[in-house]
């Protein structure tokens, strides 16, 4: 096939009229991609730089290779690029070269693409030290002497190329001079081309956490400073915003260095250009204030757990209070005309950032945001109110309890008299204000003179317009989840009324703006905090799904539409998570309805299109089997072909979910699991094994290994071997790269081997000869655990490793395993876990335990 016959392949998948034609074009695409990628990708290469194809079909091309070579997914990602470093290379060097081609190409739509397909390719070669000369290619490209197009299209590149890359990339980090040099020529306001000024500027926002080494060095940065901050006092809006966009990325890296720079310019551009007509501009700007605020909240809470951390905060935040807090009030008035109108605003804009500069400076953030509270809540103008009320509760979450609460008694009033209000806009953020004080200061709204009021424009308002209705289930949810553990709790005698009002709520025929799913959830809540006082309200609700869900079973869903479909899913979905926090709490009565429980379950996962809610389903079944305990095992038979389904489907959400209900049914079953434990362990390694298999399974899979062999106990010795290579084999994983998501994983999978020791030193206690080749392994990975902040600075992990420590030693008191509890990162950790003041009482009492279980092993010391 030619490349020009491909080209109109290409076309007629996305421009011809005929949808059948478009049908087989997309199929013969998807035909030779898989049964030749190399062909496919030679070809769309060619029709890049192919003069006679159609510009959508260029563009198309581009971007096609461009999804065959990266994937959100990290699994695929890691297939794409095994696969584009497989191919031939002399081929591979031709598709680099035409797509080099195509970006200097005078049509900016194709260059553009072709940038990002070009940053695909070196996503995949630079960390392998692959197409060394990419980087002078086109940081040659950025000279002054070339045409604007090719400039352009070469920063775009480079910004793509720095965005998509590893933080720690050794060939960014080395080419860091030369991206710095073509970028900043790029900025100066000497450039004539706003299209190259505004690339090279977003470029920049891409490349800083490369260029560590130039900001180091005062001279490169303050010259860099200087072009930034130029650029922000450029005629033209994109451009500003592009620059103060950069601002608030240096502010985010290097805030270390600031301090000269916010004295000398940054402070004033900032204050002066906060008034700017532009909502973009503007934006920027409240963004910078905010990224100050997240940095100095972020600097004090190190400050406050590691001391000797060294950090500094330079206050900026609190020092300009007087002169930002005026002007984001004044932008709180800037919302958008039209109530349905979500699109994110300059007023979004300045409440977030009003609540981090609360979260931020506590107390003094009060007296000028209650002054305009004061003067604009009763204002004819529905801007003000709506900031007014905006501004109010942005700051509930900074300030102390005990000086909020006194003015949310004096202030709440006025807002409920608010939901009343002509304006939705205002109603809508009364209703958010209201939910604010129950979750933030629920204390001073309980009190006998509010919760009433509260309660009464809270069921009003689920009547009320859908965003209305929206926000007021969740003050519903607030109020009850705040105040149902106190003694005795006021909120048990509004049980009735609110149930009655979610009920009727929960009965609307839509779901827009998420009303009926809010009250849904609501219910979940009073379901989940019931208790047997309110037993005959909580009756109703049962009863209420039970019914609902019965009338969704009636409906015909194969002559719906897609989208009543999925409405109908939508609303099984909702009555699902209600049922399922119905069945856990009603642990005495479930037995004599679980027939036609499990009956209707197995019903729902057998309708054609059952994929959207498998997940609620296997919950409420999972609380089923949690409710029943061992009683729940004659419906494991029946059952078992839909979990063998799911968990053939590794590369879905719901395996991570059926993987989840193994444990719950480890865990209902108890030792009873045993007789169902080989087949379970050979499924789960099978599946752990499975390279089409999401990331989230891997942990998840070892989390339910511990269950397991807590319940089996020396049943377990048989899979020892397997599982705990595995263990060590995820504990010694490195992250695949340095991004935030990569590190969070590899968190995640190290938890996951903690639950997996914990439960394996359960499950083997009464089998020390087992369990003791390992225990060095397990001491190796608690060191891991004691090392990491992330991980020593949880509750529940910090918890959990003490306790295992302590759990260790009580396998062996004849001090045959003493060597391990002289190490002095022991002693570090249990000392560290019991003197923290944010950890749980548990949490201490398992470091006492492993405290004094360690001096008993070191006892034995000759």
């Amino acid at each position: 096939m030619s490349a020009s016959e491909f080209a109109q392949v290409l076309e007629d998948s996305i421009l011809n009229r005929d949808q059948n034609v478009r049908i087989q074009s997309e199929t013969q695409l998807k035909k030779l991609s898989n049964e030749n990628f190399l062909q496919f990708a030679g070809l769309l290469s060619e029709v890049l730089i192919e003069p006679t194809a159609k510009l959508e079909a260029r563009i198309l091309a581009a971007l096609t290779l461009k999804n065959e070579l990266v994937s959100k997914d990290s699994m695929k990602n890691q297939q794409y690029a095994q696969r584009w470093v497989s191919l031939d290379p002399e081929a591979k060097n031709q598709i680099k070269l035409n797509a080099l081609t195509a970006l200097v190409s005078s049509e900016d739509r194709v260059a553009n693409s072709t940038a990002q397909l070009i940053a695909a390719i070196a996503d995949i070669e630079l960390p392998r030290g692959e197409w060394n000369d990419l980087m002078k290619i086109v940081v040659d490209n950025t000279e002054p002497s070339q045409s604007e197009n090719v400039k352009r299209a070469s920063l775009l590149t480079l910004g793509y190329i720095c965005e998509s890359a590893d933080p720690q990339s050794e060939a960014l980090v080395a080419a860091s001079n030369n991206i710095l040099i073509a970028i900043v020529q790029g900025a100066q306001s000497s450039e004539q081309s706003r299209l190259v000024r505004l690339a090279a500027l977003n470029a920049l926002a891409d490349s800083l956490v490369f260029i560590k080494n130039n900001m180091d060095r005062e001279g490169e940065r303050n010259y860099l400073m200087q072009v930034v901050c130029e650029a922000t006092q450029a005629n033209d809006t994109e451009i500003q915003a592009a620059a103060f966009g950069c601002l608030c990325k240096i502010m985010s890296l290097y805030y270390m260095y600031m301090k000269p720079y916010m004295e000398q310019a940054i402070y004033a551009l900032t204050i002066a250009t906060m008034a700017s007509p532009n909502d973009k501009v503007a934006s920027m700007t409240v963004e910078f204030w905010s990224t100050i605020c997240e940095e100095e909240i972020d600097i004090a809470y190190e400050m406050s757990q590691f001391p000797q951390s060294g950090q500094q905060s330079y206050n900026f935040a609190l020092n300009s209070l007087k002169d930002v807090i005026p002007n984001l009030l004044t932008l709180l008035t800037r919302q958008n005309e039209d109530p349905e109108d979500d699109d994110w605003n300059v007023s979004m804009s300045a409440g977030a950032c009003l609540q981090l500069f609360a979260q931020n400076c506590g107390n003094h953030i009060l007296e000028p945001v209650l002054s305009f509270v004061e003067k604009n809540i009763t204002n004819d103008n529905w801007r003000n109110r709506e900031a007014a009320v905006m501004a109010f509760g942005s700051i509930m979450d900074g300030p102390s309890k005990e000086q909020l609460s006194i003015y949310v008694e004096q202030a709440l009033p006025a807002v409920l008299t608010l939901m009343n209000d002509s304006s939705l806009q205002v109603k809508e953020t009364a209703a958010w204000c209201i939910g604010r004080a129950a979750s933030l200061v629920a204390d001073a709204v309980a009190s006998d003179t509010l919760l009433p009021g509260v309660v009464h424009v809270a069921l009003q308002g689920l009547s009320d317009n859908a965003k209305v209705a929206t926000n007021c289930a969740w003050i519903i949810i607030s109020l009850v989840e705040e105040l149902a553990l106190a003694e005795p709790s006021p909120i048990y005698n509004f049980y009735p009324i609110l149930v009655q009002g979610l009920i009727k709520a929960a009965g609307r025929s839509d779901n827009e703006h998420n009303a009926r799913a809010s009250a849904f959830a609501a219910l979940t809540t009073l379901v989940e905090y019931a208790n047997d006082n309110v037993s005959e309200t909580l009756a109703s609700i049962s009863t209420f799904v039970m019914d609902k869900l019965g009338q969704t079973m009636q409906v015909d869903d194969t002559q719906l539409n897609i989208e009543d479909l999925q409405s109908l899913q939508e609303l099984q979905s909702n009555i699902l998570t209600v049922l399922a926090a119905a069945i856990r709490k009603n642990t005495g009565n479930v037995g004599s309805v679980a027939d036609m429980l499990m009956s209707l379950f197995m019903r729902l996962l057998d309708k054609k299109d059952s994929a959207y809610i498998e997940d609620d389903v296997f919950f409420a079944v999972s609380a089923l089997a949690t409710t029943l305990g061992k009683n729940f095992e004659p419906y494991l038979e029946a059952f078992s072909p839909y979990l063998v389904k799911v968990l053939d489907q590794p590369e879905s959400p719901i395996a991570v979910t059926a993987v989840g209900f193994i444990s719950d049914i480890s865990n209902s079953l108890e030792d009873d699991f045993k007789k169902y434990a080989q087949v379970f362990m050979s499924v789960l390694g099978n599946l752990v094994s499975r390279s089409d298999a999401r990331k989230e399974l891997k942990p998840t899979i070892i989390s339910v290994f511990g269950d397991i062999a807590a319940n089996i106990g020396s049943d377990f010795i048989t899979y020892l071997n397997d599982v705990m290579g595995l263990c060590v084999a995820a504990q010694n994983m490195k992250p695949e790269n340095g991004t935030l998501e990569a590190l969070d994983y590899q968190v995640t999978v190290l938890e996951s081997v903690l639950d997996a020791y914990v439960g394996i030193v359960a499950g083997l206690s009464s089998s020390p000869e087992a369990l003791f080749t390992y225990v060095g392994t397990i001491f190796q990975f608690l060191s891991i655990v004691a090392d990491d902040p992330q991980l020593f600075g949880s509750d529940s992990t910090s918890r959990a490793a003490t306790g295992l420590i302590g759990d260790i030693s009580a396998i062996y008191p004849d001090g045959s395993i003493q060597q391990f509890y002289a190490q002095d990162w022991v002693t570090e950790f249990i000392k560290r876990t019991r003197s923290n003041p944010n950890f749980s009482q548990s949490t201490k009492n398992n470091a006492r335990w492993a405290r004094e279980q360690q001096k008993r092993q070191l006892s034995f010391r000759a």
